[in-house]
């Protein structure tokens, strides 16, 4: 299990792809399954929190500024660069735009975290990260799609933020007060084990919303090319944005490479479930897609951050 577990880490590029996919072709047998995507991506942070101590949770407000600025930067300055790029490859459609916006804005996924790790990064900070940015979420993609598009009398903001406290917040603390009584080791297949399934939970929960904009996909194939530009210019100017934050702020090579990914990678389960739930199909079709361009700018990311001098910048 243990073996199998890093094998799927080590293929998230061909996970992601593979869910759109199955989701596609079989959407007849998934499209009415969405309650299992509430209980896999409950699951799915559950764990994310389980691995997460409290004394990494506290160490995050030690370091008031690396923690800030990755904020500031993940829920400000990234969406406002995906709103230019938006606007510049698709000036006359605003639902495309609010979808790149909305894929820039969402939390820190924690594939940022196996990322960090493979790279030999700060991965007690990206986890914590993870953690604390999928607890705030209920407050900060509302406050943000009112704030930026004044969108909030169209939208059902009070079942919004019941939803993701159900999805993200309790799971999440629950996770983390569990986490003292995990009685089995972090690196034993018991832990394996559950990261394996909640793997399964992001193809499950990837397919099922895919079924679920099939008939509008099935119409927009031809508008792919485009977006998937725009994704690939929001995605390497975040991981340039990430890695430049960290030089800036004088870090250690470790410190660097969890702000990189951290920048780059979000969780895209959460964002199509965000955007399915509550808008126009055409806003998740960039979302659905930016799993398309993550994993494989992550590998580029991978192998840009193992060159650089494992001593400490300047």
């Amino acid at each position: 299990m243990i073996r199998l577990n890093r094998l799927v880490e080590k293929s998230m590029f061909l996970l992601i792809p593979g869910a759109i996919l199955f989701g596609y072709f079989f959407w007849d047998y998934l499209e009415h399954g969405k309650i299992w995507v509430y209980i896999m991506f409950g699951y799915m942070t559950f764990i994310a929190a389980l691995n997460c101590s409290w004394g990494q949770f506290r160490a995050l407000f030690k370091e008031p500024v690396l923690f800030g600025s990755a904020l500031l930067l993940v829920h400000v300055v990234l969406p406002a660069v995906a709103y230019g790029t938006g606007k510049l490859f698709f000036p006359n459609d605003a639902e495309t735009v609010v979808g790149l916006v909305i894929a820039a804005s969402i939390p820190v996924a924690v594939t940022a975290v196996v990322w960090t790790n493979l790279s030999q990064g700060n991965n007690s900070f990206s986890l914590a990260l993870v953690v604390l940015d999928t607890l705030i979420s209920p407050v900060v993609l509302p406050s943000f799609i009112y704030l930026v598009f004044g969108m909030t009398g169209a939208l059902p903001v009070a079942k919004m933020i019941q939803d993701m406290l159900f999805m993200v917040v309790l799971p999440s603390l629950l996770g983390l007060l569990l986490h003292p009584y995990r009685f089995w080791s972090p690196k034993g297949p018991v832990q394996a084990s559950l990261g394996a399934l909640s793997k399964i939970g992001l193809f499950v929960v990837i397919a099922i919303n895919v079924a679920i904009l099939h008939e509008y996909m099935a119409r927009s194939w031809g508008g792919v090319i485009p977006i998937l530009a725009a994704l690939a210019t929001v995605t390497i100017l975040s991981y340039l944005a990430g890695f430049l934050l960290g030089r800036l702020l004088g870090r250690p090579r470790e410190d660097v490479i969890a702000l990189t990914y951290s920048s780059g990678m979000r969780n895209i389960a959460l964002g199509v479930v965000f955007s399915v739930g509550y808008f126009d199909s055409r806003v998740s079709i960039p979302i659905v897609f930016f799993s398309l361009i993550q994993q494989p700018l992550a590998t580029v990311a991978h192998r840009f951050l193992g060159g650089i001098k494992k001593a400490a910048p300047g």
